[in-house]
């Protein structure tokens, strides 16, 4: 019978220490203290946070969510195509719009403009004066009403308190007679369309010598 050659123990030594004499001597295995490299790449296969199916479930996750972006990147650029065919549609409508308008208003006023023309012609005919006069009434009456129809009003300055949000003031006039910040005179007149002043009265304002 063949006894196995007993290795004393330091107790002083490492775990580590003692492992590696019982290599040397032969007296226990390799595969006691350790899985070979065959073993090792067993464990690691095997390893249970890495299974195949783990695996094959974040890929199918993956794929997925690469599935939604590219479905929402479609979306993206219909809505953006969209938006811009919605965009071009309403510029156009907007130019045939105005241009409708303008032509209806041209159409409007092209009746003054021939009155003017005869009026003019009818005055170097008859070198009549009165006749003129009274034929460029008629057309500035005309002129007037068709403003008047599209919302166009002229703005009151003469007599009225100076209103810097309606008035123009091109002049100063130094007296007493009439209360400070009034309008003398006007110049040019203003007009409103709605609510917007789109051209304001240029006036005169008195202003008192002591103010």
């Amino acid at each position: 019978m063949q006894h196995k050659r007993k290795i004393p123990i330091d107790s002083e030594k490492t775990q580590e220490q003692r492992d590696k004499e019982l290599r040397d001597t032969g007296s226990v295995p390799d595969e006691v203290f350790g899985e070979s490299p065959e073993q090792a790449d067993v464990v690691a296969e095997s390893d249970p946070q890495v299974l195949p199916e783990d695996v094959q479930l974040l890929k199918e996750r993956l794929e997925a969510a690469e599935k939604r972006a590219d479905e929402e990147h479609d979306n993206v650029l219909r809505t953006l195509a969209d938006f811009n065919n919605y965009r071009r549609r309403a510029r156009e409508e907007f130019q045939q719009v105005s241009q409708f308008a303008i032509e209806d208003l041209v159409i409007r006023l092209l009746p003054i403009l021939d009155n003017f023309e005869r009026a003019i012609k009818t005055a170097e005919e008859i070198k009549d004066y009165d006749a003129l006069h009274g034929g460029v009434i008629l057309i500035l009456r005309q002129l007037r009403d068709i403003l008047t129809k599209e919302g166009v009003k002229p703005i009151e300055a003469q007599g009225q308190q100076f209103d810097p949000n309606l008035h123009e003031a091109v002049m100063r006039l130094d007296t007493d007679e009439y209360p400070d910040g009034t309008i003398v005179e006007e110049f040019q007149a203003g007009y409103t369309l709605g609510d917007k002043v789109i051209r304001p009265s240029m006036v005169k304002v008195a202003r008192h010598p002591d103010a």
